[in-house]
């Protein structure tokens, strides 16, 4: 493995305070860093490696790391690929033995090669925009030397996931079995009468099952599993929404650009101060973390959960305020402009997890919002879909009105886009994806026993993906996500759903106590 730059030193001198928004497209001579890691590997060989930062700056006049924001990225022929989101210089108080790494640099990215391969990376560095310069005399500075260090060795197994693999005998996926949903149900498109099939026990998939993402192999759970809860962060002081004609907004800013009638009287309590937070594990990332998508505050629900405290989200409301244009069915649009959901999201991230002691336990994992693909309705084969433009997303996965002209096909590597919305994120949370409501066993137009339902009879809150899956023509015209009720589903995104945010957490010292089910979820601590 080579780490190949021209001067792998980076510094600061007499910058004034930016933004993120600003500082994560700096392209002037002085404000970015490429680098290069390649491998050439032979054979059955594993390289773990990671990329690091260490404050070498000399001189007496120094900024504060805790001022310093980096931003790492990887170079591609579409354009750069997010990393690491903007972190303030905070060095790990020990080492990492699967990369060699010591203690005291700051971790940016960890990753590995088991084939020869080239990665291009470009880091940035600047004050955050926080830090007030008044008074501190100028000509302070601040230098990291950007470090890369390789191990060869097995890759590296969380015991969290070898906890999993104990606790779970291994299914494998059977062909076809994505047309069905995971209690053996499919939509018969040819009985008018009763949509539903009965249930083919050779499809009843239920269990821990594999397949590969863009980090290795991931393991998935699939079905009526009951040892899949975690209990994992809790609120360290109540916490308040604001509730305007049944939907609850994060704050009152949030409502009020809803509805300006919104006031301080439509505020209502989420939780109260140590109030644990559950969570249903979605899968083990190949990069070895844990995949959880929020379930509220207690491991089981009400059937019926109006009340917002006691459900399994942390908020209802519209994906996105605008709706007449295909873009806005994006996470992000317009080349990075936040939708509404991505705000209220890492509103509630920051408000509840970001200033913890949790938050040094999530990482910026991959999310993805496919928007690749868009074609008519009518070149997928869905006769009845002529009135509607459906992204990749609806071919891969809506097979149920196609009369299954080919398999349903999740995936779990985000197609690349050419669009201007949408596309491959790394954020500290995010939402689940329709790929991944599918491999938890959901299907488009029958309902499920998904570990992912309230109740058995799919009488739960409908909420949001971050997959878009059309845009409607004609006289309503609205962009379209892909959602849950039971079922494999989708909502025009200003419609009212509810949030259930999904972080991705990683801990070197497995699972604290649990066995994963009700009585006992898996814990991890902080």
């Amino acid at each position: 493995m080579s780490y190949t730059e021209s001067d792998n030193v980076i510094s600061i001198d007499k910058a004034l305070p930016t933004t993120d928004e600003t500082g994560k497209v700096r392209l002037k001579e002085g404000e970015y860093f490429d680098f290069t890691i390649s491998s050439e590997i032979v054979g059955d060989i594993n390289i773990n490696y990671e990329i690091s930062a260490k404050d070498v700056t000399v001189g007496s006049r120094k900024i504060d790391g805790s001022n310093i924001k980096l931003y790492l990225t990887r170079l591609t022929d579409d354009g750069e690929e997010e990393l690491m989101t903007p972190e303030t210089y905070n060095e790990e108080s020990s080492a990492n033995s699967y990369t060699g790494r010591p203690a005291n640099e700051m971790s940016l990215y960890t990753s590995s090669m088991n084939s020869s391969e080239s990665n291009r990376y470009r880091l940035r560095m600047y004050v955050t925009e926080e830090y007030n310069p008044q008074g501190d005399g100028g000509g302070l500075q601040f230098s990291v030397r950007i470090n890369v260090y390789g191990k060869a060795g097995d890759k590296y197994v969380p015991e969290t996931t070898e906890t999993i693999l104990a606790d779970n005998e291994l299914q494998e996926e059977t062909t076809n079995m994505f047309n069905y949903a995971s209690n053996g149900v499919q939509y018969d498109p040819n009985d008018e009468n009763d949509y539903m099939t009965d249930p083919n026990p050779e499809y009843v998939t239920n269990g821990l099952y594999s397949t590969g993402d863009e980090d290795g192999t991931s393991y998935y759970y699939r079905g009526a599993v009951t040892n899949n809860n975690v209990q994992f962060g809790e609120y360290e002081s109540d916490y308040y929404v604001y509730n305007y004609n049944g939907r609850y907004f994060q704050s009152l800013e949030t409502c009020q650009e809803y509805d300006s009638s919104c006031s301080e009287s439509n505020r209502v309590k989420l939780a109260s101060a140590g109030d644990k937070m559950y969570w249903k594990i979605v899968r083990v990332n190949g990069d070895g973390s844990l995949r959880l998508i929020y379930n509220g505050t207690s491991v089981t629900h009400p059937e019926f959960a109006d009340d917002i405290s006691t459900s399994n989200s942390v908020g209802k409301i519209p994906y996105n305020l605008e709706y007449k244009d295909q873009k806005y069915a994006g996470y992000t649009y317009d080349n990075g402009t936040d939708s509404f959901i991505k705000k209220e999201v890492d509103t509630w991230y920051k408000n509840a997890l970001g200033n913890t002691i949790y938050d040094s336990k999530i990482i910026e994992g991959r999310f993805c919002s496919d928007s690749s693909g868009l074609k008519a309705g009518t070149d997928y084969g869905f006769s009845d879909m002529g009135d509607y433009n459906l992204f990749a997303s609806y071919d891969r996965l809506g097979q149920a009105l196609a009369s299954y002209a080919k398999p349903n096909n999740p995936t779990l590597k985000c197609p690349s886009t050419s669009e201007s919305y949408g596309g491959s994120y790394r954020l500290k949370a995010g939402l689940i994806t329709a790929d991944e409501l599918v491999l938890a066993g959901e299907n488009q137009m029958v309902v499920s026993n998904s570990y992912l339902n309230i109740i058995s009879d799919g009488s739960m809150l409908t909420y949001w993906s971050m997959t878009p899956a059309g845009f409607a023509r004609g006289y309503f015209d609205s962009a379209i996500v892909w959602s849950e009720l039971g079922r494999l589903h989708y909502s025009t995104v200003n419609g009212n759903d509810a949030v259930r945010p999904v972080i991705n957490v990683t801990t070197d010292n497995g699972f604290t106590s649990g066995d994963g089910t009700a009585l006992s979820p898996y814990l991890i601590s902080e």
